[in-house]
């Protein structure tokens, strides 16, 4: 029964009967998520056909929590079955619902019936493929919008009669069928689908191939090949994890031969997995979601990542130089390196598809429609090259692959829909942000620290889509109510929800690269939080100084990016205790730190009071005899 309670289901080996009819609803979905991006149908209507084939997939393929049975029981038939009701129930009665004036037009017997019956199917298919976290977070909603009348105080409503809620998260398009589930079965699917057939083309080993003949040369080069590889193969596979677990099989163990310790090859993993999200132009296809919430232009989306990206970025490139410098590590040698001329020749191919794809999404075209020609310009590719060809079973694997991926998307976005309708149908976000707004009187700084804790707390339990989603709602509303410019806001969020994959004590994605290298996983999640602390820096710069999201003059800008620049390169130093040449002790290390956050902040009397620093610094140690450290 505990098992029940606090773990998630598990994915079923499923009998060859059940096997076939999972690929006929794999290729029923994928077949009208690609229809859907050239006709799009009502919105309603579209997301109610997605929930219903996702859930159907989600009833069919995963076990209840505990359950060691690997057939399908008359239940979870019943589910599934029940999953597509209700897409044909939302189908039948389509015009209706659009038409309708909500909480004036009467809410009929089976719009209840069904309204229940979303509702449970939504809090049990989420907690078998996520975990019981969201699913408690919708039940503590629930509870509040059927109880809350008899909270005293400001927290409390007016209470709400069961068809209310009934209409305002089933029959409106504010709750469970709102713009997150519609992002989610719109753009974000369609990009699961490009990345899928993106690897399916062979990709995945020329991108290893052409990033190790890029930098392998370096100091350090097999760890800065797993940084690159990790930020090309992330912003497309949306997962830190996934990227940890797959491109750290390689990875993780060659850096270990090298001479790295497990901890810290696996912190380079981990931190460079958890970069993926901030990588433009895919962002881990968290972009299409804040775009959707900020009601900005994808493209502005990206563009303003790019910077905070290349920054994260660096830091780690300086960590990896510097320590490789201080334990003596060189650069892999010309016999592991494929030439990179002929290389690019061989992979002109592969460059295609991804060029094309950013440039027309830096155009203003939608998501969607780009990321269905980027695989079509796969497909088309492929059928000129003879050892990279596309079979019809690669395409079948590709969809499959994809739509696996996206249950869990799906599920969680669509899960998200019943606390964003009770946020809206009790306003309780307002009631909140008064509170928040009452701190923030006393202290900014601390308002913000609270936001940045609520959101890695949320992180701990949940995928970074929902914890972004769930914080942006109830807490970047009281940030721009301060002022601070929105997109500012939700990249704060953005970076502590990412960051909450690799801090303890959770930490999956530090603890899966722990897997891999055979680390203790606390460790590695301390490690990775040492190598990635930029990541912890950088979202109070996006609130004090925006310009490195490109929102000011471009002298602010061009200023601010380069006196970053070196301010990350300074906290690496401050980090690893070394000077260029030489080990430094505690308080110059923190001296040092200290000088790289002054210039991080970008403004020019710090920048100034930096540059004083280093120069002190550095007269002192040139003064110094050198003494390498081995």
């Amino acid at each position: 029964m505990l098992k029940y309670l606090i773990d998630s289901g598990e994915k079923r080996q499923l009998s060859p009967l059940y096997t076939r009819l999972r690929h006929v609803l794999v290729l029923i979905t994928s077949i009208y998520l690609v229809v859907a991006v050239l006709i799009y149908p009502e919105p309603i209507f579209h997301r109610a056909i997605s929930f219903g084939l996702f859930f159907a997939y989600v009833f069919l393929s995963y076990t209840t929590p505990g359950s060691i049975s690997k057939k399908v029981p008359f239940y979870d038939i019943v589910l599934s079955v029940a999953s597509l009701a209700v897409s044909v129930y939302i189908g039948y009665n389509l015009d209706r619902i659009i038409h309708r004036y909500i909480n004036i037009d009467p809410v009929m017997p089976l719009d209840l019936l069904f309204g229940f019956l979303t509702i449970f199917l939504l809090i049990e298919g989420t907690r078998r493929v996520t975990g019981p976290w969201l699913s408690l977070l919708n039940l503590m909603a629930l509870l509040y919008i059927l109880f809350g009348h008899h909270i005293p105080g400001k927290f409390g409503h007016r209470g709400f009669t069961t068809s209310q809620i009934i209409d305002g998260l089933f029959l409106s398009p504010y709750g469970i069928w709102g713009g997150t589930l519609g992002v989610a079965t719109g753009h974000i699917m369609i990009f699961l689908i490009f990345g899928a057939f993106f690897i399916k083309s062979g990709a995945g080993r020329f991108l290893f191939d052409f990033v190790s003949s890029l930098a392998g040369s370096s100091k350090g080069g097999v760890a800065k090949i797993a940084i690159i590889s990790s930020a090309l193969f992330g912003m497309i596979s949306g997962s830190p994890i996934a990227n940890a677990s797959t491109t750290g099989a390689m990875t993780i163990p060659t850096m270990i031969k090298r001479g790295y310790s497990p901890e810290f090859a696996a912190s380079v993993k981990s931190c460079a997995s958890v970069g993926g999200i901030f990588m433009p132009p895919i962002m881990g296809s968290v972009a299409f979601m804040m775009s959707e919430v900020v009601g900005i232009p994808y493209a502005k989306v990206a563009s303003s990542a790019f910077f905070p990206a290349f920054l994260y970025f660096a830091a780690l490139f300086f960590t990896i130089d510097i320590r490789s410098r201080k334990i003596g590590i060189g650069g892999m040698d010309s016999a592991s390196r494929k030439p990179l001329f002929p290389l690019l020749r061989q992979g002109t191919g592969f460059f295609i598809p991804l060029f094309y794809l950013i440039f027309r999404l830096m155009s203003g075209v939608s998501p969607s429609k780009v990321g269905l020609e980027s695989v079509l310009l796969i497909l088309v590719i492929s059928l000129f090259s003879r050892d990279n060809r596309i079979s019809f079973k690669g395409v079948f694997d590709a969809f499959s692959h994809s739509i696996d991926k996206g249950v869990v998307i799906v599920s969680t976005m669509a899960s998200c829909g019943i606390m964003i309708g009770v946020v809206n149908i009790t306003g309780i976000a307002a009631k909140f942000s008064s509170s928040l707004i009452s701190i923030s009187s006393i202290s900014v700084m601390f308002t913000l620290v609270l936001v940045m804790l609520i959101t890695l707390f949320l992180g701990l339990a949940m995928n970074i889509t929902s914890s972004y989603l769930i914080t942006a709602v109830i807490c970047a509303p009281i940030l721009i109510r301060l002022g601070y410019a929105p997109l500012s806001v939700h990249m704060f969020i953005l970076f502590f929800a990412a960051m909450a994959t690799v801090t303890p004590p959770v930490a999956l994605t530090s603890f899966a690269a722990a897997t891999i290298a055979g680390a203790s996983p606390m460790r590695v999640g301390f490690q990775s939080m040492k190598m990635g602390i930029i990541a912890y820096i950088l979202p109070f710069i996006f609130i004090f100084n925006p310009a490195v999201l490109l929102l000011a003059s471009k002298g602010q800008i061009i200023f601010s990016v380069l006196s970053a620049f070196v301010g990350v390169a300074l906290i690496a130093l401050g980090m690893e205790g070394w000077w260029f040449d030489r080990e430094v002790n505690l308080i110059y290390r923190l001296v040092i730190f200290a000088a790289g956050l002054l210039a991080v902040l970008g403004q020019v009397t710090f920048t100034l009071t930096s540059a004083a620093v280093v120069f002190l610094v550095f007269l002192y140690y040139r003064s110094k005899p050198r003494r390498g450290v081995n």
